[in-house]
């Protein structure tokens, strides 16, 4: 299975998610909102950051509705017109984070809970993204049905288990807290020291029927474009896109947005297109240029 280390991020946490991506980081749940009248005010930033770092983008809200569906509802929907305004792409997750905290009751009966939280992942599974469900291992083996959920959604539970409070930099798995459809294990707080969360996948967050298909595609094709174009991103006209070697790895070199390159070669890397612009060490990710 493909195991990937990820964060998540908050208003506690840095805009600039680059230290976090040079401890090996491949995604991040960002947090969109709470309630249904809270937004984070640093995830335009948190997300314009890793999308510069190359990282997948994912979002997740903090739920207040305890075991209310009309409540869940409205913050599912709250948090969905967000998302869409942040343009979380739909083939990333959106979690509940669903838990004690600001006003949220999680005493109440263990089928309530359960009916509440599937009445938002269905709101989110209709507006066409991904649906995740966050929860400490405790609250989520007392509080809810999780085989319900799992039933219902797929893969699609989110764990917090610490083996401590203090520093981890790679997860015990001999403290895996085991449990139906068990997507990403949130294994540490204190990750690097960083006073971050890291978690790691346990499933493919990331497959891409239609990235896959559209590369058969261009294989069949094989048309290399001659000269290749660095649209302004974000309308952000001092926007850099990050230039990657020949086996993808980041290099640390830029190219500005607004500009023209001449077609080299082009190739693919992980399921990736990349054209090459320069040396080895200069490499563009295709989805960055026309």
């Amino acid at each position: 299975m493909p195991r990937e280390y990820g964060i998540d991020v908050a208003v506690y946490q840095p805009t600039n998610l680059s230290s976090y991506v040079s401890h090996g980081v491949k995604f991040v749940f960002v947090k969109a909102t709470e309630g249904t009248n809270y937004i984070n005010p640093k995830a335009v930033a948190q997300i314009r950051s890793a999308h510069a770092n190359h990282i997948y983008v994912h979002a997740y809200h903090f739920a207040t509705f305890g075991n209310s569906v009309s409540r869940a509802k409205a913050e599912a929907r709250f948090f969905i017109q967000r998302a869409k305004y942040l343009n979380i792409s739909k083939k990333r997750y959106l979690a509940l984070d669903w838990e004690t905290g600001d006003g949220n009751v999680v005493t109440g009966s263990r089928s309530a809970n359960t009916k509440a939280i599937a009445a938002f992942l269905t709101e989110i599974k209709q507006a066409g993204y991904k649906p995740m469900l966050y929860s400490g291992a405790s609250l989520l083996r007392n509080n809810v049905d999780v085989s319900a959920i799992v039933k219902k959604f797929g893969t699609c539970i989110w764990v917090a288990s610490y083996l401590t409070m203090g520093r981890m930099d790679k997860p015990n798995f001999g403290y895996f807290p085991s449990m139906d459809g068990v997507a990403i294990w949130q294994f540490t707080c204190n990750w690097f020291g960083m006073n971050v969360d890291a978690n790691i996948s346990l499933i493919d967050l990331h497959k891409d029927q239609v990235q896959k298909t559209e590369t058969k595609v261009h294989k069949q094709k094989a048309t290399i474009p001659k000269v290749v174009y660095a649209p302004i991103i974000n309308n952000d006209p001092d926007w850099k896109i990050a230039l990657r070697d020949s086996n993808g790895h980041l290099t640390g070199k830029y190219i500005p947005t607004n500009s023209r390159w001449k077609v080299l070669g082009q190739k693919v890397v992980k399921g990736e297109k990349y054209y090459k612009i320069g040396n080895n060490q200069q490499w563009v990710p295709a989805k960055y240029v026309k």
